[in-house]
């Protein structure tokens, strides 16, 4: 087994709240990889049964099947070996300095991440299906009372419920959102409206626009969202105006997919090619058979997945 959070991997309690991803830089060696112990497998299947099945709620009905058999036919995928079981690190900033920690949360049926800054500024990313237990238990575990930014990746309920309870309790400086509009979905309609009326500053950004979250330091490139206003009820729609952005500290880097399907993937490979390589994948749609397809996971050839 490989050691603890030293290796560059910090997984929450079997059963608990959340998986993290340590970058730093005493993590990396010199072409900028962390320094995990890694084998060799087949597939990687058994990172994703591990990561993403054993804190997703057993009634989900999403597959992940086809995006096992795609990874699986990538040459040399490797995942880390499992580290020792660490307590949960605060979250009122990175206490270690030249450190980007990313939180991937276990929040049931759906989507929610957090990022630690090397500069001491955080990012949610989502906030899952429950608008209370899931989000609000990581958050007060991990002492969060103030987030600099927050992403809305698309508007389905399972990605911004929780951040009702957020944006009810938590002071947010600046709102990343789609323009696209859930048509007929009041509560996010109501929760789009009263952000505004927070003191939040609302961004809508644009594909291969670089955010300023650590400037110098910290790449966060988008690389898909609907910036210009849409209204629509269709699923696939709405998940193909999902925000996707790329964040890079140290030469490794994660890409966060929200829920883009295939054919957004299919676009992403035409405009971007090579510069989709990522070291970390967050699972497009769940796993489910409408994303990760093979010319995709191929462009971006993942160490692991999430």
């Amino acid at each position: 087994m490989g050691g603890g959070p030293r290796d560059g991997w910090d997984f929450g309690p079997l059963g608990g709240t959340y998986i993290s991803f340590i970058l730093s830089s005493a993590d990396v060696n010199g072409n900028g990889r962390s320094v995990s112990t890694m084998r060799n497998v087949k597939t990687f299947a058994a990172l994703l049964l591990s990561s993403v099945f054993l804190f997703v709620s057993q009634a989900t009905r999403l597959s992940a099947s086809p995006a096992f058999d795609a990874l699986g036919s990538l040459p040399g995928s490797i995942v880390p070996d499992i580290p020792q079981v660490s307590a949960p690190a605060s979250a009122e900033g990175p206490k270690r300095g030249g450190q980007l920690n990313s939180y991937f949360i276990s929040v049931g049926q759906g989507d929610s991440e957090y990022i630690e800054l090397p500069n001491g500024k955080n990012v949610l990313i989502d906030g899952g299906p429950n608008p209370t237990t899931s989000i609000s238990t990581f958050l007060s575990q991990h002492n969060v009372t103030h987030l600099n930014y927050v992403v809305l990746t698309h508007p389905h309920s399972d990605h911004f419920a929780g951040l009702v309870y957020v944006f009810n309790h938590i002071k947010v400086d600046t709102f990343y959102d789609t323009r696209e509009e859930n048509a007929g979905a009041v509560t996010i309609k109501n929760l789009r409206d009263k952000i505004p009326t927070l003191g939040t500053n609302v961004v809508y950004p644009e594909a291969g626009q670089d955010l300023d979250w650590d400037p110098g330091e910290v790449e966060a490139k988008v690389l898909n969202s609907c910036s210009n206003p849409g209204s629509s009820s269709d699923g696939g729609v709405l998940n193909n105006c999902s925000i996707v952005i790329k964040v890079t500290y140290q030469n490794t880097s994660i890409l966060y997919t929200g829920d883009m399907q295939s054919d957004t993937e299919s676009k992403l490979v035409s405009t971007y090619g090579d510069q989709l390589r990522s070291d970390v994948l967050k699972v497009g749609h769940h796993g489910s058979p409408t994303a990760s397809s093979t010319a995709f996971l191929n462009a971006v050839h993942p160490k692991v997945a999430y």
